[in-house]
């Protein structure tokens, strides 16, 4: 949807990694949806990279990746 393609791309302009993980911890999400986030932004990873490192099947990390950006859509 187009509030993902924003919520992605206010995220990708973001200019520190102080920045980043200050949002975060802002938000409400989860010790592991913070750490997905991390992983897919700051160290550009793939949904099956991050689903194997947290034991979740890609589906799952995406479903999650979703509802995260939902999350902080409301902060950011």
């Amino acid at each position: 949807s187009s509030e993902h393609i924003n919520v992605r791309r206010k995220i990708k302009e973001i200019p520190s990694i102080s920045s980043f993980n200050g949002l975060l911890e802002r938000s409400t999400l989860s010790d592991e949806d913070k750490e997905l986030l991390r992983l897919h932004y700051l160290e550009d990873k793939d949904f099956r990279f991050i689903g194997d490192s947290l034991g979740y099947s890609e589906s799952t990390i995406k479903y999650r990746h979703k509802k995260a950006l939902k999350k902080l859509s409301k902060i950011i």
